[in-house]
C-alpha cells in the first residue's frame, strides 16, 4: 500500500511541477496517478478485512491442540490464540520505530523487515520475540524470545543451499542448552519440530481453512509450551 502511495506523491509532484514551470496540465497523467491512489486504499481495505478475520477468530478444536488464525502479517492487531476450546492468550506483531513500519512496507515484498512479535498469555506468562539486527537493510534472520523479561531462547532462520536445494525451509531455535530443528519442506502446510532425531512436536494448516494454523506438543516438552508455540508463530511470519 505504502509503495503506491509513494508512486502517487511522486506522480502528483510530477504533474503539479510540470504545470507550475510549463503551464501544462495533463488530465491522463492525472488519471494514471489516480490510478494509485485507488490500489492503495483498495489494499488498505483488504488488509483491513483480513486484520478484523484475525481479531475475531474464536473457533474450537475438539482436540487438545493450539490454535489460532494468521490471515495478515504486517498490522500490528491482536490475533487470538486457543487451545482446544480455551482462549489462552493473544499475540500482535510491533515495530519499535514508526520508520521502520514505512521502510518494511516500501522496500520489503514480503514484509519481512523489522520482524518483532509480542505474546500475552492468559496465565500471565509474557514473551517478546526480538530482532537482533546487525544491518540496517536487510532481512532479518536472529532473534531473542524473552520470557518474562528475560532470554530464553534464540531463533534464527537457515537459509543454506542445502535447504534451498530440498526445498526445505528450517529455522534453528536453541533453548537451554538444546537445539531444536522447525523445518518444513516448502509448498507442504505441514511444520515438524525436531530434537536429537525426535519429533516432539507439530503445526499444520488445513488446505480448506488456510489461514488457520494448528500446533501440538508431545508429552513431556510443558515446560517450554508456549516458547514452542511463540516460535512457531515466528516461522509463519518468516515463511509465508
Amino acid at each position: 500500500m505504502e509503495k503506491l502511495l509513494l508512486f502517487f506523491a511522486a506522480a502528483s509532484i510530477g504533474i503539479a511541477l510540470r504545470f507550475f514551470v510549463l503551464g501544462e496540465w495533463e488530465w491522463k497523467q492525472l488519471l494514471i496517478a489516480s490510478c494509485f491512489l485507488g490500489g492503495a486504499l483498495l489494499i488498505w481495505g483488504i488488509e483491513r478485512w483480513l486484520n478484523r478475520l484475525d481479531a475475531r477468530y474464536e473457533e474450537a478444536e475438539d482436540e487438545d491442540v493450539w490454535h489460532t488464525h494468521i490471515a495478515e502479517r504486517f498490522w500490528t492487531g491482536k490475533k487470538r490464540l486457543f487451545k482446544g476450546t480455551k482462549k489462552m492468550g493473544e499475540f500482535w506483531r510491533f515495530f519499535p520505530c514508526p520508520w521502520q513500519r514505512i521502510a518494511n512496507s516500501i522496500l520489503s515484498d514480503q514484509n519481512q523487515w523489522y520482524l518483532n512479535l509480542s505474546f500475552a498469555f492468559a496465565d500471565g506468562t509474557s514473551i517478546q520475540i526480538i530482532e537482533q539486527r546487525e544491518k540496517l537493510f536487510r532481512v532479518n534472520d536472529v532473534w531473542h524470545i524473552v520470557q518474562n523479561g528475560a532470554v530464553v531462547a534464540v531463533a534464527r532462520t537457515d537459509y543454506s543451499w542445502r535447504n534451498k536445494l530440498k526445498l526445505r525451509e528450517r529455522m534453528i531455535v536453541e533453548i537451554q542448552g538444546k537445539t531444536l530443528f522447525f523445518q518444513s519442506p516448502e509448498l507442504v502446510s505441514r511444520t515438524e519440530v525436531w530434537l536429537d532425531g525426535k519429533l516432539i512436536a507439530e503445526g499444520k494448516r488445513p488446505r480448506q481453512l488456510r489461514w488457520r494454523y494448528t500446533f501440538r506438543v508431545n508429552e513431556g516438552y510443558e515446560e517450554w509450551e508456549r516458547v514452542l508455540v511463540a516460535a512457531y508463530v515466528l516461522f509463519n511470519y518468516a515463511y509465508h
